[in-house]
């Protein structure tokens, strides 16, 4: 039976902003050229400036101009939202959307003006972009701020990762495929490894990067919750997504950081000057090792990485099973991005006269198989409209995170990063820094 879609009202506020034109609006086209959501979708595009429509939608989402209006408002005067909200009733949809692609500092000032002019009802939803603090007290301060206004189910936190196809299909392939849902345990699993690296520099993020580093940027977040779906309890029944938020945070309680094992902080040169601070210690590469507590995984060490002006741009899960005997171990990688695959490292005898051994690859690709994949933006869009929480963060989940990583946040500020050049692969930062 197909689904029955509620029409919805999806306001982009900052819609001149660049999110708005790099990822929502062409987000946004493809959603309507690909799915029946375009019937039920009016878009309201919300901005301080006059704005002209023909300027906003790029050529590739020309087609949304039937669709879409633009509103002009000052996000610090109640009287705009007062206008908001007539503007949404003559829309009459059943549920509104807020898509919060402003800077994250300005967004608890516009969670307490929609609140306070009545814009936080049952048919009202959030979708809210990261960070969410910048540690555990300015979390908690944030999440309770907005749970003056609006109710948990009505918060949508947007964990990009957790809406990429691989990040969502982890969850069916370890619980559907007996081959690795029967040896996912530390009897079998040696370690784990999450990578997240980027070949370009912070571009023009530096002020946003300046306030927050790598580790606030990427570990608390993406990598935590890749690392939460790799060690969480499979759902009884794979398809049961709704159970997936609940294992994913048993999972995040769980980890915490091995304090025994040194965290690395470092800089790529020439990220001082390119932000203008040349004294910074703002780190654009961290690596840090967590244990989990849950039986299965006790002994299992897990090490995230992520860094920026790297050699590659590669996001992926590393599995290293333990070897038996004298047998050579199997390696499995979960790429998230780019180019969606599954690898599994084989040792299979060397055809000829002697007896050694060789590393062959066993790979699935997507694109090897599905026609188009849905990008990151399309997919949170599209599930908030379907009020399907899975692939977002919930407070507690947010706050586990945070508790995970503070015991290393009071020296880490005021820790001096090493240097390592652009472009260096991960595995020499690791060695040499």
């Amino acid at each position: 039976m197909a689904e029955s879609l509620p029409s919805t009202s999806l306001v982009i506020l900052g819609v001149t902003g660049d999110l708005s034109r790099r990822k929502l609006l062409p987000a946004l086209a493809q959603i309507c050229l690909n799915s029946d959501i375009s019937t039920h979708l009016k878009i309201l595009g919300a901005s301080r400036r006059q704005a002209d429509l023909n300027r906003v939608l790029p050529p590739s989402a020309e087609h949304l101009a039937e669709q879409f209006s633009l509103i002009q408002l000052d996000y610090g005067q109640p009287q705009d939202y007062l206008r908001l909200k007539q503007t949404l009733d003559e829309m009459g949809s059943d549920q509104t959307i807020f898509y919060f692609a402003v800077p994250p500092d300005g967004a608890p000032a516009i969670v307490k003006q929609l609140g306070e002019a009545g814009l936080n009802g049952p048919n009202y939803k959030l979708l809210m972009e990261k960070p969410f603090g910048t540690n555990l007290d300015t979390a908690k301060e944030l999440i309770d701020q907005t749970g003056r206004y609006f109710k948990e189910d009505q918060v949508y936190r947007i964990d990009h990762f957790l809406a990429k196809e691989m990040a969502q299909n982890i969850t069916v392939f370890l619980g559907s495929n007996a081959l690795f849902r029967d040896v996912w345990n530390n009897q079998f699993i040696e370690k784990i490894e999450i990578v997240a690296e980027e070949s370009l520099g912070v571009a023009n993020r530096g002020e946003f990067y300046e306030q927050t580093g790598a580790l606030r940027d990427i570990v608390q977040s993406h990598l935590l919750q890749l690392t939460a779906l790799t060690i969480m309890e499979p759902c009884p029944d794979i398809f049961d997504f709704s159970m997936v938020r609940t294992r994913r945070l048993e999972a995040l309680r769980n980890l915490r950081v091995d304090m025994d094992k040194p965290a690395l902080k470092a800089q790529y040169r020439g990220y001082g000057q390119e932000v203008g601070n040349p004294d910074s210690i703002t780190e654009t590469f961290a690596s840090v090792h967590l244990v989990s507590d849950y039986p299965k995984w006790q002994g299992v060490p897990i090490q995230l990485t992520t860094g920026k002006s790297l050699a590659d741009k590669l996001t992926e899960i590393r599995v290293f099973f333990k070897k038996a005997q004298s047998a050579q171990a199997n390696l499995l990688k979960l790429r998230v991005q780019p180019m969606e695959a599954i690898e599994l490292e084989l040792w299979v005898k060397k055809p000829g006269y002697d007896q050694d051994l060789q590393k062959l690859l066993l790979d699935f690709s997507y694109q090897q198989h599905f026609d188009r994949l849905p990008d990151a933006y399309e997919q949170v869009i599209v599930d908030a409209v379907r009020s399907r929480a899975n692939l977002f963060a919930s407070s507690d989940e947010v706050l586990a995170s945070w508790e995970i990583l503070q015991p290393l946040l009071g020296s880490w500020d005021n820790l001096k990063p090493a240097m390592y050049e652009p472009g260096s692969p991960v595995e020499q930062v690791l060695k040499n820094t």
